[in-house]
């Protein structure tokens, strides 16, 4: 009884995702060229097609690092080896400011420009609308926070970036947003929903699906969460190895999101890390790596984004124009 509507679920979401590569292609041909192409850059008979450019070292010396003790080469060294690197730490007057920031500041139900209120007034907000948010965004985050800022700019990450990019850095965006707790109700009615009606690789509901990012040949993130984050409320988990090695298949299939047990069938449940830290612990990440965020059902999670790349597409920002935001509460 189900089969036909797994059918029509599955065609649905081709041909969703047909007309989104194809608007994509018209609007941003460069980037649609990288995403079509970049996913094969680790096949071994394609890989003397894709190259990274000699490193362009930059003078940073003199400069102030947030993270003095953190040694880039074993960073850098981790990354290759594994895809993410785990123990960076916030300063403490750093984390207190981002965490001021998020109280003082609008965030933003499920991204909606129309939708912004402060964080200690989401039960309100979602009373007025008669609606439960899953997400709140915050936007123009480095422009209005300096301590995110500072981080942007710090030297030590810029030479992470650096020396495992291949080439000079670029910011191609930062993120600062919260993953809303859910009940175990409306967990299972929202695994129902990821696996029925979902139409998106990487947005809303279809990150908490393993999947891989696409946002240049060569790119890097570094997370740090604002708030302590353990199993129950939306730990990151990531897959050991998959930044350099993937199932053939996983690569040529439409869609990037995997299931759970696809996951551990290639790459073994060892190889499967859910990540947990206090306030103020980060790590870097290849989100080549499969990867996806737990449902949070205890906690609400706050989690910072800094991203670097060699190219910058335009469209890994949370650059908005001001007028464009409206509070409704």
């Amino acid at each position: 009884m189900t089969t036909p509507l797994v059918n029509q679920n599955f065609l649905t979401r081709v041909c969703l995702k047909i007309y989104k590569y194809s608007k994509e292609r018209i609007e941003n041909p460069r980037w649609f060229f990288m995403l079509v192409t970049s996913r094969f850059k680790n096949v071994p008979l394609l890989k003397n097609f894709f190259f990274k450019p000699h490193l362009i070292k930059k003078n940073n010396q003199g400069n102030y690092s947030l993270f003095p003790e953190m040694n880039v080469d074993d960073v850098v060294n981790s990354l290759n080896k594994e895809g993410f690197h785990l123990g960076f730490k916030l300063p403490k007057n750093i984390l207190q400011e981002i965490q001021d920031f998020a109280s003082s500041t609008n965030c933003y139900g499920d991204g909606e420009y129309s939708l912004g209120f402060c964080y200690s007034e989401k039960e309100k907000a979602e009373a007025k609308l008669r609606r439960t948010f899953k997400r709140g965004d915050y936007f123009n985050s480095n422009l209005l926070c300096t301590a995110i800022k500072k981080l942007t700019n710090d030297p030590k990450l810029l030479e992470i970036a650096a020396k495992y990019l291949g080439g000079s850095p670029v910011l191609t965006g930062t993120r600062l947003w919260w993953s809303f707790a859910v009940n175990e109700q409306d967990k299972h009615l929202l695994v129902e929903k990821m696996t029925f009606l979902s139409t998106s690789d990487t947005t809303k509901e279809g990150a908490y699906f393993f999947h891989y990012d696409l946002d240049d040949y060569y790119f890097l993130k570094i997370f740090f969460y604002i708030f302590d984050v353990d199993l129950d409320n939306g730990a990151h988990v990531c897959v050991r190895g998959s930044h350099d090695k993937k199932n053939l298949a996983h690569l040529l299939s439409f869609f990037r999101r995997r299931s759970d047990q696809d996951i551990i069938d290639f790459y073994g449940a060892e190889n499967v890390v859910p990540i947990c830290g206090k306030a103020g612990f980060g790590f870097a990440e290849d989100t080549f790596c499969f990867h996806k965020a737990m449902i949070p059902t205890h906690r609400d999670r706050l989690m910072l984004q800094i991203q670097f790349a060699l190219t910058d597409y335009g469209n890994h920002n949370d650059l908005v124009e001001p007028s464009a935001l409206k509070k409704i509460v």
